[in-house]
C-alpha cells in the first residue's frame, strides 16, 4: 500500500518541475511568433490565430496571458531590448546607455519593423499605452532623471531643466525614425542624442 502511494507522488512532483519549463518555452514561442507576425503585417493587421498557429498554441493561452493583444506586442518588443552597460561614468556615455538598446535592436533582423508595430499599438490601445509608459518610466525615464540631478549639482548643465522635455529631446528622433521613415537608427545614434542633449541643457 505504502509503495502503490509513493508512485502518484513521484509523478506529480515531476508534473510540477516540468510545467514551468513548457510554460517558459511555449511563452516564448507566442513571443517570437508575435514578432514575426508584426514584421509581416504590422500591428494593425495583425492576427491572434496565425500567431498562435506559428507558436502551436492556443488562442486560449494567449488572451489568458495577455488579455490586451498590444501588451503581448510590447513584449515581444521590450525582450529584445537588452540593457546596456554605460562603461563609463562619463555622462555621454551614461545618458547613450538609455538609448542603445533601441539602436542595436534596430539593426537585429527586422527590430526596427517589431518596435514601430509596437509603438502603433501603445498608440491604440489604452492598455499597451500605460504598460509602455510604465517601461519607458523604469528604463529611460528614472534613469536619465539620476543623471541630470548629478551633472545639474555639479553645475554641468542648468538647474531648471524640464525632465519631459529632456526625455523627448532624447527619444523623439528615435520615433520619428522608427514610425515616419520605417528605418534602423544608424549606427552611433546614441552617441548623438546624448551630446546633443547635454549641449541643449548646458548651464
Amino acid at each position: 500500500m505504502a509503495e502503490s502511494e509513493a508512485k502518484p507522488k513521484h509523478k506529480k512532483s515531476t508534473k510540477r518541475r516540468q510545467g514551468p519549463r513548457r510554460s517558459e518555452a511555449s511563452r516564448a514561442a507566442i513571443l517570437e511568433a508575435t514578432r514575426d507576425e508584426l514584421v509581416a503585417h504590422g500591428w494593425r493587421k495583425l492576427s491572434v490565430d496565425g500567431i498562435a498557429r506559428a507558436a502551436h498554441a492556443s488562442k486560449q493561452t494567449i488572451y489568458r496571458w495577455w488579455p490586451a493583444t498590444g501588451n503581448m506586442c510590447l513584449e515581444a518588443a521590450t525582450t529584445m531590448l537588452t540593457p546596456a552597460s554605460p562603461g563609463s561614468t562619463d555622462p555621454v556615455e551614461r545618458i547613450a546607455a538609455l538609448l542603445l538598446p533601441f539602436e542595436t535592436a534596430t539593426h537585429s533582423g527586422n527590430g526596427h519593423a517589431v518596435l514601430r508595430g509596437a509603438l502603433m499599438a501603445a498608440a491604440d490601445e489604452k492598455e499597451a499605452g500605460e504598460t509602455w509608459r510604465n517601461w519607458m518610466k523604469s528604463n529611460v525615464r528614472a534613469p536619465l532623471r539620476l543623471i541630470l540631478a548629478e551633472l545639474a549639482a555639479k553645475q554641468k548643465i542648468r538647474r531648471d531643466y524640464d525632465l519631459d522635455e529632456a526625455v523627448n529631446l532624447l527619444m523623439s528622433p528615435a520615433w520619428h525614425n522608427l514610425l515616419i521613415m520605417r528605418a534602423p537608427l544608424k549606427p552611433g545614434f546614441s552617441q548623438e542624442q546624448a551630446k546633443r542633449l547635454l549641449l541643449l541643457l548646458q548651464a
